[in-house]
């Protein structure tokens, strides 16, 4: 019996490698090339442009990375390529590229880093915990002179660090010579908080540490929010703006299942100074509340993609001012025979909206401020094996 065990663990073992080399084989053979086509606009600015996209056709399925320069096929690289391609965000490629003596030895995630005129700074926490309860937990800091060449590194302590089973920073930016790290803490006694870190870089020590959001407990339910920041950013931003939800269970039948949808007891929307620590409450129009995920801070503006059927309106609030401000409207072509909406990022104080039409799909760049369309272009799919006509290209995010 044991010698049949064998030999049908071989023939398994044989399937699964031969499969997986076919597979491989299939994809390799399939090479897809997706350039930029300017229809009109500034072509410089989709010079460090970077998308994720999936491309399928029939039984095709490629994850791809495009740029400018090349379509990177990442369905048909090794498993070591994958890993730090796939961790490699176009911001921190750039850093590399400029500070290659600095990142040496540091995370790749863009939220850890700050940079202005002067300086780049890089902040992470070390986790040396006992047992997930972070009682050894520090900050690891350094700080690099873009004049001189020059970094100052320290390590410092986290506070009350025995009181949180983790934190993860979520973003740090530079206030009057003082490091503000903003993360993500859930205290043991469960829940999760909103920390702010105030950090004396000259003195090297942690001068502040304060609780700016609390998630409520819910006694027969949940509760949850999270930061609406750029994360791929490491320039200089004022305001966090902060989605909080409350949630709890519908009535259960007496037997202890759940049924029906759960009630919401909450849905707000915090605009967080980071200089001055305050907070203040947005109140959101219906109409607009279903899109502030995919909103965006730029200087006391926060900027809101509501989109209709033909069009995409830019809603704003003026956080000084307290007041829901003038909108932006952008024309949007799409195929009835489309699948999902057009695709929407904003970032960098522009708007990226990627549309599928009858004859392929756009590329529509435009300023959130003034409304102005900056670039208008075609992604145009070139299979260099086939042409495929039925495919499709799912754009999950824009670098």
């Amino acid at each position: 019996m044991k010698r049949y065990w064998k030999i049908l663990t071989v023939s398994l073992v044989t399937i699964i490698v031969l499969g997986a080399f076919y597979i491989q084989s299939s994809l390799a053979a399939e090479t897809v090339e997706i350039e930029f086509e300017k229809v009109s606009g500034d072509e410089s600015l989709v010079d460090n442009l970077v998308m994720n996209a999936d491309y399928v056709v029939e039984d095709i399925h490629l994850t791809l990375l495009i740029s400018n320069e090349e379509t990177v096929n990442l369905s048909n690289q090794s498993l070591f390529q994958q890993l730090t391609r796939l961790n490699l965000e176009a911001s921190s490629q750039r850093l590399i590229g400029e500070y290659k003596h600095f990142m040496r030895g540091k995370n790749r995630f863009p939220n850890s880093f700050y940079e202005d005129e002067d300086l780049l700074v890089y902040a992470d926490i070390d986790d040396r915990g006992i047992n997930g309860s972070f009682k050894n937990a520090s900050f690891t800091i350094d700080v690099l002179d873009k004049k001189s060449e020059e970094s100052t590194a320290m390590e410092l302590d986290l506070p009350k660090k025995g009181s949180y089973a983790w934190v993860n920073i979520a973003d740090i930016q530079i206030v009057d010579t003082k490091l503000k790290v903003s993360a993500w803490a859930s205290p043991i006694d469960g829940g999760e908080d909103l920390v702010v870190y105030t950090i004396d870089l000259p003195g090297k020590k942690i001068t502040n540490e304060e609780v700016v959001y609390s998630a409520p407990k819910i006694k027969n339910g949940w509760s949850e929010f999270r930061i609406l920041t750029d994360y791929y950013s490491s320039q200089a931003e004022k305001y966090l703006l902060i989605k909080a939800a409350a949630y709890e269970h519908s009535n259960d039948s007496g037997d202890g299942a759940e049924i029906g949808e759960p009630k919401e007891l909450a849905n707000d929307f915090i605009v967080y100074d980071i200089g001055t620590n305050k907070k203040e409450k947005i109140d959101v129009p219906d109409e607009v509340i279903g899109f502030i995920d995919n909103s965006s801070i730029v200087d006391s503006t926060v900027y809101i993609p509501v989109q209709t059927e033909n069009e995409i309106e830019i809603i704003q609030y003026d956080i000084e001012t307290q007041k829901w401000d003038k909108k932006q409207t952008f024309a949007v072509e799409q195929s009835k025979d489309a699948e999902d909406a057009p695709f929407v990022k904003l970032q960098d104080g522009k708007i990226y909206i990627v549309s599928a039409t009858d004859e392929g799909h756009t590329l529509l760049i435009g300023d959130l401020q003034t409304g102005e369309t900056l670039y208008e272009g075609n992604l145009k799919v070139k299979n260099q094996k086939t042409e495929q006509k039925d495919y499709q290209l799912y754009i999950f995010e824009i670098e």
